[in-house]
């Protein structure tokens, strides 16, 4: 197994980081593809990148900012390949790709944070559940520090906890729960806010085990029910139907009864029981989340990546 090989396993067997995290860890790969992948052309290192970008893109289905953000580097990548003179020159242009397409992934988590501030300012109790980099740097900059917040610890392997321990020092009135505790702690919150893997072409949300629980309990409590989910996470060609849900072995969850243990990560929660999605965009409902679907199928439908035309010596 090369260095390659590694990097692209590693994003597969990661249980720490959320899908916004292993997009960034994605475009590192590429970026160091470019750098120090063996290529003898511009096409040939063209041709590389895209055959390992799709590669990145089925690691982890249930999760398409991957898939999404390694489709963009290869789109301006194949672009900037076309007219580069020398290999060289053509390296360091998808060194600085990888920088500005991290430099965007951060521009939308700010605007995402602003958008937050007019829902959360008079939040006084809101439940989340396991782990998201996005629900964490959204809360930790738009919710009022006197706000209560509830965390479900998310089983197997307890993600809930990372949240827990970082937004301890901003918000001290921070609670721990089970998972089972869901239908305890909703019903006396203002709101429940969680992350999202994927938003499916129906507008299904796929998140970790437990949120679709999470809305029902909501939806018979009538309390609003937010997904923060910016649109490089819409998989426009998947449906709830059609979606592959991640499983991952069940010693997980009971190391003796490992064969006997099922472990499947992800959920998907169906569009009707959401509020609003929280986006780069603002909050958004059905139908405006929809139109951002629509955008993304035609997308999609128009780029096909090409290798770069030679050029005539």
């Amino acid at each position: 197994m090369d260095w390659l090989d590694r990097k692209i396993e590693a994003i597969a067997r990661d249980r720490r980081h959320g899908a916004a995290q292993l997009a960034d860890k994605a475009l590192e790969v590429l970026v160091a593809l470019c750098r120090h992948g063996k290529a003898s052309s511009p096409e040939n290192l063209a041709h590389h990148v895209a055959a390992i970008a799709m590669r990145l893109a089925r690691t982890r289905p249930s999760m398409a900012a991957i898939h999404n953000w390694c489709l963009l580097f290869v789109q301006r990548f194949t672009s900037l390949a076309a007219s580069a003179g020398e290999l060289k020159e053509l390296r360091g242009q998808g060194v600085q790709l990888g920088a500005e397409l991290r430099a965007e992934r951060q521009r939308l988590l700010r605007q995402q944070i602003e958008a937050a501030r007019p829902l959360l300012t008079t939040c006084r109790s809101l439940v989340t559940l396991s782990y998201s980099s996005t629900v964490e740097a959204i809360l930790r900059n738009a919710l009022p520090e006197h706000s209560r917040v509830t965390i479900a610890e998310s089983r197997p392997l307890l993600e809930g906890r990372r949240l827990f321990a970082t937004l301890l020092e901003s918000h001290p009135s921070v609670r721990m729960v089970t998972d089972a505790q869901l239908g305890l702690t909703i019903p006396a919150a203002d709101l429940v806010f969680v992350g999202a893997d994927s938003i499916l072409s129906d507008l299904g949300v796929v998140n970790k085990t437990g949120t679709y629980l999470a809305a029902l309990v909501a939806r018979a409590h009538h309390r609003p029910f937010y997904v923060a989910a910016d649109t490089f996470k819409i998989q426009a060609t998947v449906d709830s139907r059609a979606c592959v849900l991640e499983s991952k072995p069940g010693r997980e969850v009971w190391p003796r009864h490992a064969q006997s243990s099922d472990n499947v990560y992800f959920d998907i929660t169906p569009g009707r029981l959401v509020s609003g999605f929280l986006t780069e965009s603002g909050i958004l409902d059905g139908p405006g989340m929809a139109a951002r679907v629509q955008a993304w199928k035609e997308l999609l439908a128009s780029f096909r990546p090409q290798p770069p035309a030679r050029r005539r010596s």
